[in-house]
């Protein structure tokens, strides 16, 4: 019979098949070690204290151990042979539907190593913030001895050696999302969710992820130009930050419990239905302006600029149906959003720490004008999760309650990277502008009940 099989191919098909599943299986647990190096790099829990050498000072941004070394070269040198078994293995394989199966298992692998990872990373710093009772803005080098002049510099380098860690999570799960989104109709069909539903869905899923504002971001514009809904990722971006377990569980440990609700209710208030507003008022977006002679002409530079945003073009067109076209598509996905993210980290973070001194002078008194001030500072100001609750809780021992109140929303919200990133994603700055004045005005409310 035509149709048959030999025993001998079926034979080979099942050794393929199992190469298959070997080389997939030493790739996952190749990038298993590595993520779990890292963050032990990072946090240093897994060995005695008295093993870790650190850099940074007074906080160390990095712990490290010959064997951190040893361990990180040969997970990296075996997930580059398994990559390349893979990519073998799969060309002698003739069954698509058997390959586009196996991708997507890889990427529902990928997806729960890095969030497992992200939680080990904060929830070992929250368990250590809720047994000390406190916590505090890391420096990992002595920024007070620097000259003014290069104190924002300095700033800026130090905020991304603290959420290093973090931000590259960030990245990595920003770009498996938008290529998740290009290659996944289900997914698709869910962030492209519209109406009221999708701010509920956006901000639920954003619970998993505890990251900052400034991380948030380029994911969130990564989602949107994956093809995600305006509801379903603005809704992440305020979300992530906002009403991420670990912060909800570090703000009833640390926070008096009227301020740990208002930090939990307003969270919700802002994620789901701040969110819905700014969406309602801008939801017939209109299409790019375009003319002719001077005005063409004028707009040719934001073109340029919103480019460089366009994370899904070099996607366009790509063919991603096996597990080793997932893995290139998703560390290149990953190198585009980093060149952009990261610098404008940078820039944002020094920007923000010129204009710190002040703002900083301007404020003082637990009075209408200083929850002005501290909503204001926290609308721009950028910091690690969970950092506004150490913020927080010094000004209420200190009975600034009003602008305690109006920091613990506004300061996770939102900050000036993050708008800047994921506005130029959109390339419409009507929703940063209004989330911010949402924002800014719920804040404002907020601090004034709790003068």
């Amino acid at each position: 019979m035509s149709g048959a099989v030999s025993p001998l191919g079926a034979a080979r098909s099942q050794r393929q098949a199992i190469a298959l599943v070997l080389s997939l299986g030493l790739f996952v647990v190749a990038f298993a070690v590595v993520l779990a190096t890292v963050v032990d790099m990072r946090r240093a829990f897994l060995l005695e204290s008295a093993a870790y050498q650190k850099l940074g000072a007074p906080s160390a941004f990095l712990f490290y151990t010959p064997w951190h070394l040893v361990v990180l070269v040969g997970a990296l040198v075996l997930s580059i042979a398994a990559y390349r078994l893979l990519r073998a293995v799969e060309q002698q394989l003739q069954d698509a539907s058997g390959l586009r199966q196996a991708r997507n298992v890889l990427a529902g692998l990928l997806m729960v190593l890095l969030v497992v990872d992200l939680f080990v990373y904060r929830i070992v710093q929250a368990e250590r913030v809720a047994s000390a009772g406190k916590a505090g803005i890391a420096k990992t080098f002595a920024l007070d001895s620097l000259p003014t002049w290069l104190r924002p510099i300095g700033e800026a380098a130090n905020f991304l050696l603290v959420v290093w860690h973090a931000t590259t999570l960030g990245i990595l799960l920003g770009a498996l999302f938008l290529v998740l989104l290009c290659t996944s109709p289900r997914l698709q069909r869910v962030y492209e969710l519209r109406g009221f539903r999708a701010h509920v869905l956006g901000s639920a899923s954003a619970v998993a992820y505890p990251f900052c504002s400034c991380c948030a971001g380029p994911l969130g514009a990564g989602l949107y130009r994956g093809g995600a809904s305006l509801e379903s990722s603005l809704a992440f971006v305020v979300a992530a930050p906002l009403l991420n377990v670990t912060t909800l569980f570090l703000a009833t440990a640390l926070l008096p419990a009227d301020f740990a609700l208002l930090r939990i209710a307003g969270g919700v208030a802002l994620a789901v239905f701040g969110t819905w507003l700014v969406a309602l008022a801008v939801r017939r977006r209109p299409p790019v302006a375009t003319g002719a002679g001077s005005a063409e002409r004028q707009l040719r530079w934001l073109e340029r600029l919103l480019r460089v945003f366009s994370f899904e073009q070099h996607l366009a067109g790509r063919r991603i149906e096996t597990p080793s076209e997932l893995v290139g598509a998703w560390l290149r996905t990953a190198w585009v959003i980093a060149r952009v993210a990261v610098p404008m980290l940078f820039l944002a973070a020094a920007v923000v720490g010129w204009a710190a001194p002040i703002l900083t002078a301007l404020g003082g008194g637990n009075t209408v004008g200083t929850v002005l001030f501290a909503t204001l500072v926290g609308v721009l100001f950028m910091i690690p999760t969970w950092t506004e609750l150490a913020i927080a809780a010094p000004l209420i021992q200190q009975g600034m309650t009003g602008p305690a109140a109006a920091l613990l929303l506004a300061l996770p919200a939102v900050s000036l990277p993050s708008l800047l990133i994921y506005g130029a994603a959109l390339r419409d700055w009507r929703v940063p502008a209004l989330m911010v004045v949402v924002v800014a005005a719920v804040s404002i409310v907020a601090g004034i009940i709790f003068l």
